[in-house]
């Protein structure tokens, strides 16, 4: 790596976050930073995140200085956060350097004792280290390999030079070259490990379990594990036959008539594997039960604050037998007379369930844009359509979209092309005579005519509702129980960005350097970013905020 580049650096990158990880909580971890560090970002969108790859969230940590972010890293890389080791990169402009398998390490026979903080120091005498990733399990207790991505080839080689077939903290461990899966596996291989659950006592000693499955072929590997005060374990035979005639013999087979239940025994799986076939088993059955309640279910928005499950199935039932409720709820954290309380909320839409198609039409009828019986006071009607499953409500939304001849994302120049559409009836009420850049396209966009006195379009609305609950297009300030009522945190940032954007764009500072549209759509994007809700919603309804916000966004920007 060249030293000039390293001198440019002050953005760290961490690839993967513990689940559930707060902003509070990285902010901690990097409190000896606090006031050389200029924006920290966690990137908690989970909706990109591919449920078979087990994506976690990431983070971004941007420092004032090189010499104190290359500190930060070499002092906290590798150590733990919620019981994970963090693996903190710089930020490449280049991603192929992160993907070169040249001087990308395969390490092996790591010990369960060591730190890997330890494996990491151990490393680093031989190169600069690109990413470090020693292999936990969810409770951060170590799987014993990992790899080591190393900037030069010469710092790989030295690595495996001294540390291959050699004893570290009271393990042999094997370092080699990393290959890809389709380098590695000319043939897929067989399956010789069994996996056993709901061991009887007598067993819980490996050796007599051993002599249990012995009967069927020589064993080369057996362990008992324990997780959460259950007993499962692995057993590992010579050929794949042994373990399918142990898994057939042996699988739902009481040992003992005082067995509470009989042994579980199947062929062992990759966790992606095993994901793959309780997703498909889960899919399978959302499926057939969106069949059997597919016009009996109803989507119930505008609830009352303070309405509670018994109340909501009590006045729905008053037109038919309801089968279920559930009224959508989240935790917040907030404080009250020196205390920290977390409070369960109303999201402000729930669900409702009929046995019979007739009831749930019925339930329409009688409720749909009225106010519900005891709640006379509540500031709005509630509005109820039978509910859809994403997919559907998905093309719903894709046909719609159609309609209101919304250009195309695969058009947009910007590197937030959902903020730009959601920007496009702001930008089309601004003075023909305002000096702003226009986007360079090779197919010319063509210009839409100027919107007077229309709302934004809420893509989010039932049919019934598309010109009766736009909200927030006349106010200067947002409805926070509005805002809490949206079903997803991609709906809230919609919502709070249309006044982001007409905030920034009347904001002193962006009027003096004359921002472009595209300016002030990337600073509100970049505010957008935040993964708290509440924090987003702080710096909307606060002018000094938005102030320091902008600030530090053109500092970035270099504008």
């Amino acid at each position: 790596m060249n030293s000039s580049d390293n001198q440019s650096k002050v953005i760290l990158f961490i690839s993967e976050l513990p689940d559930n990880t707060k902003q509070i909580e990285l902010e901690s971890f990097f409190d000896d930073y606090r006031n050389d560090i200029h924006m920290m970002q966690i990137d908690s969108n989970m909706k990109i995140y591919d449920i078979f790859n087990s994506r976690k969230p990431k983070a971004t940590i941007i420092f004032k200085t090189h010499e104190k972010a290359a500190e930060a890293r070499e002092k906290l890389n590798m150590r733990k956060l919620k019981g994970k080791a963090l693996n903190i990169m710089w930020h490449e402009r280049d991603n192929s350097i992160r993907y070169n398998n040249k001087a990308n390490l395969f390490i092996k026979g790591i010990s369960p004792d060591v730190q890997p903080r330890q494996i990491y120091e151990l490393f680093a005498k031989y190169g600069e280290i690109i990413s470090c990733k020693i292999c936990e399990n969810e409770d951060g207790d170590l799987l014993g390999y990992g790899y080591i991505n190393y900037y030069n080839l010469e710092s790989a080689e030295e690595a495996i030079a001294n540390l291959n077939k050699k004893e570290f903290f009271g393990s042999v461990l094997e370092v080699v070259h990393f290959q890809k899966k389709n380098e590695r596996l000319q043939a897929p291989l067989e399956n010789c490990s069994i996996y056993i659950k709901n061991i009887p006592t007598k067993y819980l000693n490996i050796e007599e379990l051993k002599k249990l499955f012995a009967k069927y072929g020589t064993i080369t590997f057996g362990k008992i594990f324990k997780d959460s005060g259950r007993y499962f374990a692995i057993i590992t035979f010579s050929n794949s036959d042994s373990a399918n005639k142990a898994k057939e013999d042996m699988n739902d087979k009481k040992l003992d008539e005082k067995d509470e239940a009989p042994l579980y025994v199947d062929l062992l799986q990759k966790k992606s594997e095993r994901k793959r076939m309780l997703v498909s088993k889960i899919v399978d059955n959302n499926n057939r039960l969106n069949q059997e309640t597919k016009n009996c279910n109803l989507y119930v928005k505008n609830l009352p604050r303070n309405l509670s499950d018994e109340k909501f199935k009590e006045i729905f039932s008053e037109v038919g037998e309801v089968k279920s409720v559930k009224i959508d709820r989240f935790v917040l954290q907030t404080k009250r007379g020196g205390k920290d309380l977390d409070i369960l909320e109303s999201r402000g839409f729930g669900y409702v369930c009929y046995t019979n198609e007739e009831d749930a039409k019925k339930a329409i009828e009688k409720f749909h844009e009225k106010k519900l019986p005891g709640f006379e006071n509540a500031p709005r009607p509630v509005l109820i359509s039978k509910f859809m499953p994403k997919s559907e409500r998905k093309q719903y939304l894709t046909k719609i979209q159609a309609q209101q001849n919304i250009i195309p994302m695969a058009m947009h120049p910007y590197p937030y092309p959902m903020l730009y559409q959601m920007a496009r009836p702001m930008m089309n009420r601004i003075h023909k005579n305002t000096n702003y850049r226009k986007p360079q396209h090779p197919q010319q966009i063509k210009p839409q005519p100027p919107i007077v006195n229309q709302p934004p379009v809420n893509m989010n609305s039932n049919i019934s509702n598309q010109n009766n609950d736009s909200i927030g297009s006349k106010d200067d300030e947002p409805n926070y129980d509005y805002l809490k009522g949206l079903e997803s945190v991609e709906q809230q940032k919609d919502y709070l960005g249309e006044f982001l954007f007409k905030k920034i764009e009347q904001h002193p500072i962006a009027q003096s350097k004359n921002l472009d549209v595209e300016t002030i759509s990337r600073i509100t994007g970049m505010i957008l970013g935040i993964g708290n809700i509440e924090e987003i919603y702080g710096i909307t309804t606060n002018n000094e905020n938005i102030t320091a916000r902008i600030k530090e966004a053109l500092e970035l920007l270099k504008i």
